[in-house]
């Protein structure tokens, strides 16, 4: 299935990862919701994770993840209870800019690129012990993005 959704336009590839993601949430057991409006505002999607509830932004789109989108999901979370944490997927990676601006005071997400998401794919690791651990790293050290690879 993924592999159809690389071959597709930009606006087509967006909602197929969406279905796709919801798909993986419920292939682990991770209480997940897809895409919804809130007044006037688009969530890609939400979940439950040990308790804690996530927001949903995914993005498959040319070149990496610039600040404002960030910036923009933020926002969204900020809306949210206090307890809501929000996981930003892009495919494509994120600007160095986003994710230093996103790592300081206090954040409020994490994320997840393309090679993330091709090693929970591949199985070289579980989505479940993928989430845990990025959320354990981002909340030790304020680090909101780590390649799966790095995670020790």
């Amino acid at each position: 299935e993924f592999r159809r959704i690389v071959q597709l336009s930009p606006q087509p590839r967006g909602y197929a990862l969406e279905t796709f993601l919801n798909r993986l949430f419920e292939l682990f057991d991770i209480d997940s919701r897809g895409s919804f409006k809130i007044e006037g505002e688009q969530i890609d999607g939400a979940f439950t994770f040990q308790g804690q509830e996530f927001l949903l932004e995914a993005k498959w789109q040319d070149g990496m993840t610039p600040p404002a989108d960030l910036d923009v999901f933020t926002g969204k979370i900020g809306r949210k209870l206090d307890n809501t944490l929000g996981l930003f997927i892009s495919m494509n990676g994120f600007q160095p800019t986003a994710v230093s601006a996103h790592s300081r005071s206090r954040p409020v997400m994490i994320l997840m690129d393309g090679a993330d998401l091709s090693a929970v794919i591949e199985g070289r690791t579980q989505l479940p012990d993928l989430l845990e651990r990025k959320r354990k790293h981002a909340a030790r050290t304020g680090e909101i993005y780590l390649n799966a690879f790095r995670l020790t």
